[in-house]
């Protein structure tokens, strides 16, 4: 197991580890007290022509606002420069999206701003709707 999975196995439980589309991709589900908070597809990156990147989603609509999200980010944030986070779970988020609030100023952009995040786009309409829901992508 790699450092980052270790560091969320010690915020929440690592249940399943599947081999993603690529030998540098996996997918990661993450539970708390038998119950699913989360999927990750983290893509470790493909020196010297791709970057890491990590991808949030089927959030449950309480690890928003929790202890748990802060945490998380935080790990995220010592391993991928890269990171989309879906938010169409996160009620606050998509209010101040939908009301013009730029994505580092919402709620959510405002955590990854924090830890060093720079470069933000709101996804809130995927790629022909084959990349997935509402998401911000945030980079460093």
């Amino acid at each position: 197991m790699n450092s980052f999975k270790r560091e969320l196995n010690q915020l929440l439980n690592v249940t399943k580890v599947e081999q993603g589309r690529f030998a540098e991709e996996e997918n990661i589900t993450l539970e708390k007290d038998g119950k699913r908070v989360l999927f990750i597809k983290a893509f470790y990156g493909r020196k010297p022509y791709w970057k890491e990147w990590v991808e949030l989603f089927h959030i449950s609509p309480d690890f928003f606002g929790s202890e748990l999200e802060d945490k998380l980010y935080e790990i995220l944030s010592k391993h991928f420069r890269r990171v989309f986070v879906e938010y169409y779970e996160d009620a606050q988020t998509l209010m101040e999206l939908k009301a013009g609030k730029p994505p580092e100023e919402t709620r959510l952009g405002s955590k990854l701003k924090a830890l060093g995040y720079r470069f933000f786009r709101d996804w809130y309409y995927p790629e022909g709707w084959m990349e997935g829901g509402y998401k911000i992508q945030a980079e460093r």
